[in-house]
């Protein structure tokens, strides 16, 4: 293993040059090693003039996947192709503060011992009702977890660096979505619970992540990261309990209770309780938007569409494994110690307005 050596690992689709030559081209501290590698997880790409010819001359090690082997497959051929001490992951598509590396560096030489470093992954202002619902929604709130904590137990690939000493033989798991979702989360917890550590929040290290799908509406990425916070119920169990109904979970319990709700009430009524799901969520997330200072009516109609997209993701990928007991089960991604139930005064007010609504169905 080289002394004072950073990997740089950045997997790739498109190969664009206009993110990654950038990155290539980054200032670098003296006295330190950097060795890129860029995994291309798309067979028919056609690199450019300028990444061949870096290729060419060992700048960077570039690598073509013969098949699609996922985000998790292809960081872990970066991982296994290189040696150095420290390993930076970057996404093909951020730009990044010119000082980057220096302030990696400053990081390493102050903390030698760290299991790893998280990067601030900044999006640009919300341009839109969408991006403005994404941010409401806390969908990006990971991203930039080194604005707010001084350690956490994982972060976003996007800008994250790695001790190759505490990560060991540990590598990104292929059983999650290979497009991404939850082996960012996966791997780093482990990496934490086994050396008893976390990793250190760097918000000097610092890059942009452009809004994803040029900040259009799209909800298949936010139903893959639900799909992986369910595989990660059952690898770490100590850390689940049980939640208030989302959405998703509330329209099938209403469904399934129609039999005996139909004994009771009217089929017009169960009907109105149907509907009644979306939209009471709808009016929380737009007053919750609201406190936030997004004004727009359609932030909480976008805000509830992207939890359910989420929530149907945990819940498909729940049931297709066959693990119905995992139902109404959520996953403290923090990895604190959970209570066995958890609430807040948002869930309180839904309960509430569920309540009142039944007793208003039953006695009118």
């Amino acid at each position: 293993m080289s002394s004072n050596s950073i990997d740089i690992i950045i997997p790739s689709f498109r190969l664009d040059e206009q993110y990654l030559l950038p990155l290539f081209h980054l200032p670098k501290p003296a006295g330190w090693r950097f060795n890129y590698y860029v995994i291309v997880d798309n067979p028919t790409v056609q690199p450019g003039q300028e990444i061949l010819r870096l290729a060419a001359s060992g700048e960077i090690h570039l690598f073509i996947n013969p098949e699609n082997l996922g985000a998790a497959e292809s960081r872990n051929k970066g991982i296994n192709a290189g040696s150095g001490d420290w390993m930076l992951f970057l996404d093909d598509d951020i730009v990044a503060d010119d000082d980057i590396l220096f302030q990696y560096v400053k990081a390493i030489e102050a903390h030698p011992g760290s299991i790893g470093f998280i990067g601030l992954t900044d999006f640009p202002a919300p341009m839109n009702t969408f991006t403005r619902a994404l941010t409401a929604a806390g969908l990006t709130s990971i991203f930039t977890i080194a604005n707010r904590k001084d350690e956490f137990m994982w972060g976003v690939t996007a800008n994250m660096m790695y001790n190759r000493a505490a990560m060991q033989e540990l590598r990104f798991s292929a059983i999650f979505p290979k497009s991404g979702g939850g082996e960012d989360v996966d791997l780093p917890a482990q990496i934490c619970l086994r050396n008893n550590a976390r990793f250190i929040c760097v918000k000097e290290a610092r890059a942009v992540h452009p809004w994803w799908h040029d900040g259009q509406p799209h909800y298949k990425r936010f139903e893959r990261y639900g799909e992986g916070m369910a595989l990660l119920l059952p690898r770490f169990k100590q850390f689940t309990w049980y939640a208030f109904p989302n959405p998703v979970e509330g329209l099938l319990l209403v469904l399934l209770s129609a039999p005996l709700f139909f004994l009771y009430l009217s089929w017009e009524k169960w009907v109105i309780l149907l509907l009644a799901i979306p939209l009471i969520d709808m009016v929380i997330n737009y007053i919750r938007a609201y406190g936030m200072g997004f004004r727009e009516l359609k932030t909480g109609y976008y805000m509830t569409l992207l939890r359910c997209s989420n929530e149907w993701g945990l819940f498909k990928t729940i049931m297709r494994a066959g693990k119905p007991g995992y139902f109404l089960k959520r996953i403290n991604i923090d990895f604190t110690r959970p209570r066995h139930f958890r609430t807040n005064r948002w869930r309180i007010i839904k309960l509430v307005i569920y309540l009142l609504l039944i007793a208003a169905l039953i006695f009118i």
